[in-house]
């Protein structure tokens, strides 16, 4: 069997456990009882919630391994053993939560009809694609520009030293932190094992526009634009680069979700902003750019005081969902940037004005 199948495999197992042996538990302990029967919604935030308790978990080790290090002792404390043991005991907290709130009501939400034929047809194209994808993810390691000299260059340096040195002060974590992974769960520098983890991020990009379109209108709409999603030709070029797009389109696509499932519910649930929030945090983890997201909900806060007329007590519920995703966003959001702030670094180093033109222009 050729080497990128044999490390790419080698290191999957480790990913799927962080994803539902991890994620799973987190969340159904973050989700409303009654959203746990759809279970592609339950996948889709497992995903994203196993993969930021572990770079979370990891965060922790490699700034204080980088602390150690700057006193000189040794600071490597990014081993395979820690990293593990953060994660049992983040599957146990979080299955502990979720067991606490097993009463309830599991019977509203979800849709329950059964699939249409067009639907089992579109989610088996989806699946095709998806094994496609983690064929071309596996065979490539590292080539696009931005994706090697940033995450994949991360992953290899925090795998050899142990922590994250001071010096780095680029973008947010996440991503290289799940490199990191994957090198240190096959004890070598390896982008195929770095990059096994990439196909459930991806996986859970499709599994967010389901949600998206499925909770807002309907389940057919959510399946339809899952599979357009999927099926775009350039969403499978990016999907093999490792670099940030289709995560942070997936983060921002679940955010909204809840978000506006939040908003333009008939009673605001403080429970979806939270989520919102939640996810909106991963995504300032990942890429400051998330921070788009922010505007949008400036925008609808003002349009919902210019439609009560400025009346507060009326706009009342709708702010607190503001409040409440700000609130739930500041652990995840905000901890790379105070971090490069206590350092001496600028809270967000951008690309160059000229690649920002470029950007803009696109």
């Amino acid at each position: 069997m050729p080497y990128w199948i044999t490390q790419s495999l080698a290191a999957l197992p480790a990913f799927l456990w962080v994803a539902f042996g991890v994620g799973v538990p987190w969340a159904l302990a973050l989700l409303p009882r009654h959203d746990w029967k759809d279970r592609l919604q339950v996948a889709a935030v497992a995903i994203i919630a196993g993969a930021a308790a572990l770079t979370a978990w990891m965060f922790v080790l490699g700034t204080l391994g980088a602390i150690q290090a700057a006193q000189g002792h040794d600071g490597m404390l990014l081993t395979l053993p820690n990293v593990f043991a953060g994660t049992v005991v983040l599957a146990a907290a979080g299955a502990v939560i979720a067991w606490r709130r097993r009463s309830g009501n599991p019977s509203a939400g979800a849709e329950s009809a059964p699939r249409s034929r067009e639907e089992w047809l579109l989610w088996a194209l989806i699946g095709a694609a998806l094994i496609v994808r983690w064929i071309v993810i596996s065979y490539w390691p590292f080539t696009a520009y931005d994706a090697l000299w940033v995450y994949g260059y991360e992953g290899r340096l925090y795998s050899l030293v142990g922590y994250i040195p001071h010096t780095i002060a680029y973008y947010p974590q996440f991503l290289p932190l799940q490199y990191t992974f994957g090198q240190l769960v096959v004890g070598a520098v390896d982008d195929h094992a770095a990059r096994a983890g990439l196909i459930l991020l991806h996986a859970s990009a499709v599994l967010a526009v389901y949600v998206l379109g499925s909770r807002l209108i309907n389940r057919r709409t959510g399946v339809i634009a899952a599979a357009i999603w999927a099926l775009y030709p350039h969403v499978g070029e990016w999907s093999r680069a490792g670099d940030l797009e289709i995560l942070l389109a997936n983060l921002f696509t679940l955010a909204a979700a809840f978000f506006l499932l939040a908003w333009f519910g008939e009673r605001p649930s403080l429970r979806y902003a939270a989520l919102a929030g939640l996810m909106l945090g991963i995504g300032m983890w990942t890429k400051p750019t998330m921070g788009a997201f922010i505007w949008g909900v400036a925008l609808l806060g003002g349009l919902e005081l210019l439609r009560v007329r400025f009346r507060w007590r009326d706009a009342l519920p709708r702010i607190r969902v503001i409040f409440v995703t700000g609130a739930a966003s500041i652990p995840f959001g905000a901890v790379w940037y105070v971090r490069n702030i206590a350092l001496g670094h600028a809270a967000v180093d951008f690309p160059p004005d000229f690649w920002l033109t470029q950007a803009a222009r696109s």
